[in-house]
């Protein structure tokens, strides 16, 4: 199963998305710190900085930074309303790599020594929020890839997980219906 291109996909993705930026904000007056090959300059309580999501996950667990990111439960409460707003032919636009982010924060999940954890009733109502949120999508994506011409902007509208599956099924509609409508 782990040689399947969308698999492939997904993990050189995520290996991409932990080295993107994310922004922090110092807790506490800190020294000098090496993490790994990223040299950290002295910073003073308040301060803010961009590093690698990699880097940034380190220093929160060690309650050194807090993430400047939204809460993601609020984001995804927020993405799922955009989406039920949107109507049933329309879809709304998320974040590239908002699916990373859910399967980094879902790994977390109801980690109780991880500070970055979501527990109990919140991590349930965000995980059915996250099943409704891809129920909704994955429906919409299914009726635009049976429409013989699907909208011009879809590919804007989709992450990049999403397009795949919409390219896969609207290649393999497109030869059954040339095989069946044209004899072909």
């Amino acid at each position: 199963m782990s040689d399947q291109p969308a698999i492939r996909s997904i993990r050189d993705r995520e290996f991409a998305y932990l080295l993107s930026g994310a922004r922090l904000k110092f807790k506490q007056k800190i020294p000098r710190i090496d993490i790994g090959s990223v040299h950290l300059e002295p910073m003073n309580e308040g301060d803010t900085i961009d590093l690698p999501r990699w880097v940034a996950e380190v220093l929160v667990e060690m309650g050194v930074c807090e993430n400047q990111e939204e809460n993601f439960s609020s984001e995804v409460f927020k993405a799922v309303t955009r989406e039920k707003i949107a109507g049933s032919d329309q879809l709304s636009t998320i974040r590239p790599d908002f699916y990373l982010k859910v399967r980094r924060q879902l790994s977390f999940a109801g980690d109780s020594s991880n500070s970055r954890s979501i527990n109990g009733p919140e991590l349930e109502r965000t995980r059915t929020l996250i099943y409704d949120l891809v129920a909704l999508r994955l429906r919409k994506i299914l009726s635009m890839a049976t429409s013989l011409s699907p909208p011009t902007d879809i590919r804007e509208k989709l992450t990049p997980e999403e397009y795949q599956i919409f390219e896969s099924i609207y290649g393999l509609l497109q030869s059954w219906r040339s095989i069946v409508m044209e004899g072909k």
